[in-house]
């Protein structure tokens, strides 16, 4: 069943590939406040109105850049706050730009209405950019009564019908890209199910049938039923050889999908993180070590640390898991134990110390 438009919300937390395409297609628009830029630098308000016209614009840019790839200013602040607060700033920029720039800085309103727009569901960010645009003509009315109503009420006017089309494209993609993982997640389970029928299907037949077999012979022929019962001891044990293989290869980890399935699970979290998208060339048997090490690292950070921030950095013989949490605490728990074990018999060093440049901790695998 196909998920419900306007249904999808926003993450609070962005990866840094993440952060890179924010910015490049929700920076790529701010090509349009070259117009109200020059007419800052030209419009003759004298030299003071300009400067500041220019350093407001600047901050604008700035304020606006960093409320698409961090939809929250802090962990612990919600993110509507958040937004309003970002909204604000923005408008006081734009207050400080207006008497240089006069009406023609209104336009800037579209940004206000992205910001919005892409950091809730569909609903509230319709509403918010509506309200946006309908204030922006408003204070054009009121503060240029004498300005062509046209030139402002066209350009916020298309430009909203236009941002809404874009968001309601965007959600189409996330969802169809989450359809395409349940799918993904739904065979896995079909192959699950086919394997474990495969090594156990037969096995257990025979076990029963035979176990049937000894029991109809226990009081007539006792030898032939101890045969009987020896082949159900061997073949249970044989049974449970296979199902113990198929549990290793099933726990296997993979490298590249610890990557993502760590950026998930930090941003989940709240934290936010910076990983690797595809991991480097590295041996097999060094990939699997490290994607193990991961495994518990991330859980780690997540269950201990207290941390706002995590960077996973990896090269050909070394793993880092580095967080600005509370820092270690306590002893060594199971878990790290018997990573340590594993490294050490892979011929590698497992460290966890004190981050070398802030607080919190680093977790550092060396082969």
């Amino acid at each position: 069943m196909s998920p419900r438009l306007g249904s999808w919300d926003p993450p609070d937390c962005q990866t840094p590939a993440e952060q890179r395409t924010t910015l490049l297609y929700g920076g790529i628009w701010l090509v349009f406040m070259l117009w109200p830029l020059a007419i800052i630098v030209t419009s003759g308000a004298g030299a003071l109105w300009t400067v500041i016209g220019v350093l407001a614009l600047l901050v604008f840019v700035a304020v606006y850049l960093f409320a698409l790839t961090h939809p929250k200013i802090l962990a612990s602040v919600p993110r509507p706050i958040s937004t309003l607060l970002y909204t604000a700033i923005m408008a006081a920029m734009v207050g400080l730009m207006m008497p240089a720039a006069g009406v023609a800085i209104l336009t800037s309103s579209p940004f206000f209405m992205a910001l919005w727009l892409f950091s809730y569901k569909l609903g509230i960010g319709v509403v918010a950019a509506l309200l946006i645009a309908m204030s922006a003509i408003l204070t054009g009315h009121i503060v240029y009564p004498d300005h062509p109503t046209a030139a402002l009420e066209i350009p916020v006017g298309m430009t909203f019908i236009i941002l809404i089309i874009v968001r309601i494209s965007t959600e189409r993609d996330e969802q169809d890209r989450q359809l395409s993982e349940n799918l993904a997640l739904s065979e896995q389970r079909e192959e699950l199910g086919r394997t474990v029928h495969d090594v156990l299907g037969h096995s257990l037949t025979a076990i029963t049938v035979n176990a049937q077999l000894a029991r109809r012979l226990i009081r007539t022929d006792p030898e032939a039923a101890e045969k009987q019962i020896d082949y159900v001891l061997s073949t249970a044990r044989k049974a449970l050889g296979e199902v113990r293989q198929t549990v290793v290869a099933l726990n296997q980890p993979e490298l590249a999908e610890q990557l993502m399935v760590a950026r998930e699970v930090l941003r989940h979290a709240g934290i936010s993180a910076r990983v690797p998208t595809e991991p480097p060339e590295i041996p097999e048997k060094a990939g699997e070590l490290f994607a193990w090490c991961l495994r518990e690292g991330v859980t780690n950070v997540v269950r201990h640390s207290g941390a706002k921030s995590c960077r996973i950095s990896l090269g050909e013989s070394y793993l880092r898991v580095d967080d600005d949490g509370t820092g270690p605490a306590g002893p060594e728990g199971n878990g790290l134990r018997g990573l340590r074990a594993r490294v050490e018999q892979s011929g590698g060093t497992l460290t966890v110390e004190d981050h070398p440049d802030h607080p919190g901790t680093r977790m550092e695998v060396t082969l």
